[in-house]
């Protein structure tokens, strides 16, 4: 198709198109002159999956470059694998409140508004044009919030960048486990089976996350007190009663 037709088509301008291109969200046209092109069903694909995940999700350009990021392997964000999965799922994964408005969301004593206001600058947090965020960004700003009042705030070295980390960690591990959901189960299920597996598969990656969590950071604290109790340097307990006999 040309760009004309592209253009209406997808519902954005030639310049977006354009600027698409040399940004590598969309791959160079077929030209078959030096001021003609043609375009492909995957240029089209491309551009409603971005439009989606700009107008549904929020998601800058930076974060949907690297979903991209891959080339075929990104078919799995195109609209036609499982066309459905995405409205289904968040029928049934958010539907558990309305969006909730950020001006009236309370933080306890000690609580930084500036530190909200980093949330969203570094994308842990995303808010709509209307002001109002998801209910479950609203959980996510409520624990954080839990954090704060237990400690693990600013002035100890807590700050959005933490939580940046933990998204990013989380972020790179949705992709992968939604990249090989899609090759493994997308090409063999119908719609439906496919939600099904998704959102029992959500919980149980969610509780499997928490325990293996939290056996590594058991794990880790065990290694510390080994080592420490085998170098007298910097050990205490047997080796410090050790050292006060000798000393005696």
């Amino acid at each position: 198709m040309r760009m004309r037709d592209l253009e209406k088509a997808a519902g954005v301008s030639r310049e977006t198109i354009r600027f698409y291109i040399r940004e590598g969200l969309l791959p160079e046209p077929h030209r078959t002159s030096r001021n003609s092109a043609l375009y492909a069903d995957e240029h089209l694909a491309r551009l409603l999956t971005i439009r989606r995940l700009k107008d549904e999700r929020f998601l800058p350009l930076s974060v949907i470059r690297s979903l991209f990021a891959g080339g075929g392997e990104a078919d799995w964000l195109e609209p036609q694998m499982l066309p459905e999965i995405d409205h289904v799922l968040r029928q049934r994964l958010d539907a558990d409140g309305e969006r909730v408005d950020l001006a009236a969301f309370s933080l306890s004593d000690g609580g930084d508004p500036d530190e909200v206001q980093d949330l969203i600058a570094c994308g842990v947090i995303a808010v709509a044009p209307d002001g109002t965020v998801s209910p479950r960004d609203a959980r996510i700003l409520k624990l954080l919030d839990d954090g704060v009042r237990i400690g693990f705030n600013r002035e100890r070295g807590y700050a959005a960048t933490t939580a940046k980390r933990l998204a990013d960690v989380m972020h790179e591990l949705a992709q992968l486990e939604l990249r090989e959901f899609f090759a493994r189960v997308a090409p063999h299920v119908g719609e439906l089976e496919a939600a099904d597996m998704a959102e029992r598969g959500v919980g149980l990656l969610n509780q499997l996350m928490a325990e293996l969590f939290t056996r590594e950071v058991l794990a880790i604290l065990a290694e510390r007190r080994r080592v420490a109790n085998d170098n007298p340097a910097h050990g205490t307990g047997q080796n410090g009663d050790a050292g006060q006999k000798t000393a005696e």
